[in-house]
């Protein structure tokens, strides 16, 4: 509908806006074919050239990597043998959640302590009583009391620190042993299954947590590049899932360490991940901007050049309000802007959304 009403108000425009013009008069008039009105106004979009300070990018090869800050390896502090696993590689879990059930003899030898200790309580509050009683009728003297008090407050000490035990390892009905997530995240890895056999003491993690809030991207750079590199440099980052996506961040960390066989050194962006769009072991295009402040260059969206027989051309609204089409020279360009070395001017109006349908009824 957008592009039936453009092409109306450019049928229709040359008829009631061109001028009476003769001679060489008509001839400038087939460069101003019509004006701009309010109706035109709503089809298409303009934009006014600015002098910026001319970004060259540097492209290098980079990755999306977890953020190492955010991820969690996970042990057992006991032995014995796993019976059921409850995560998997790529399942998100909370913090507390059960990854695996664990058959312990120690969870055992803590239940029968545990026991022992609520009976040893139970007997110590019962004497506790019965030497209060004998000490109100002066059978045993205060020392007897006194021990009989200190009886109990051991054996109070002794079961509280079998609960402390017991909220270190969680149970299940002083059955097995629950490993639990230590933080929220999502499962990388895992290194169990059921019926093995597993000890406190293994290198190997069990599970490893990673949260996805933010990625790391990382990049290499040339040796003959190192001096283009500083930190706080802003960054846009492309990928191949999302290619007309782009994230920007800065260069957070640059290691000033070169990798003996590649002879790059590495440098790193902190980026948020709304959505987890941003996957690990993505691959990722880098372009850490240079900006050179001794060059201004006009800036114009690259939406707004049309190409045409090998030349770059703009469609200019005077300050008439009548089109114009003008030739340009790009001297750079990205995905979304232009630097133009010839043909602009700071200030200059120009057509940025369907400017090709006007320069079409220019000819």
């Amino acid at each position: 509908m957008e592009y039936k009403n453009l092409w109306v108000c450019l049928l229709v425009l040359p008829f009631v806006f061109s001028c009476t013009k003769t001679g060489k008069e008509e001839q400038e008039s087939e460069r101003e074919l019509f004006c701009l009105t309010d109706s035109l106004k709503q089809v298409i979009s303009l934009d006014t050239v600015f002098c910026q300070p001319l970004k060259r990018e540097l492209l290098l090869n980079g990755r999306i990597d977890f953020d190492m800050d955010k991820v969690t390896p996970v042990y057992s502090m006991l032995s014995g043998n796993v019976v059921t696993v409850n995560a998997a590689v790529g399942d998100y879990v909370e913090k507390g959640s059960v990854l695996a059930s664990i058959r312990s003899q120690e969870i055992a030898e803590l239940s029968k302590e545990r026991q022992a200790a609520e009976q040893q309580k139970r007997v110590a509050e019962r004497n506790l009583q019965a030497a209060e009683d004998m000490y109100a009728s002066g059978m045993i003297s205060d020392r007897d009391r006194l021990e009989a008090s200190q009886a109990l407050s051991d054996a109070n000490a002794e079961l509280q620190r079998i609960h402390k035990l017991y909220d270190l390892y969680p149970t299940d009905h002083d059955t097995y042993y629950l490993l639990k997530a230590p933080v929220s995240g999502f499962i990388t890895e895992r290194n169990i299954n059921a019926n093995r056999s597993i000890r406190p003491d293994q290198e190997e993690e069990l599970f490893t947590i990673a949260g996805l809030e933010k990625v790391w991207v990382t990049a290499d750079v040339y040796e003959s590049d190192i001096n283009k590199v500083k930190e706080k440099q802003p960054v846009r980052i492309t990928t191949l899932t999302y290619k007309d996506k782009e994230f920007a961040g800065e260069v957070d960390r640059i290691y000033q360490v070169l990798d003996q066989e590649s002879k790059t050194m590495r440098i790193r962006i902190k980026l948020d991940n709304p959505k987890y769009l941003l996957k690990p072991g993505m691959f990722a295009n880098v372009y850490v901007t240079r900006q050179e402040d001794e060059q201004m260059l006009p800036c114009i969206p690259a939406t707004s050049v049309i190409f045409e027989n090998g030349h770059q051309y703009v469609v200019i609204v005077s300050a008439q309000g009548s089109f114009q089409k003008r030739e340009i020279s790009i001297y750079k360009q990205n995905q979304t802007v232009c630097f133009v070395d010839k043909g602009l001017e700071q200030g200059d109006v120009l057509v940025n959304h369907n400017s090709l349908l006007v320069y079409n009824a220019l000819k």
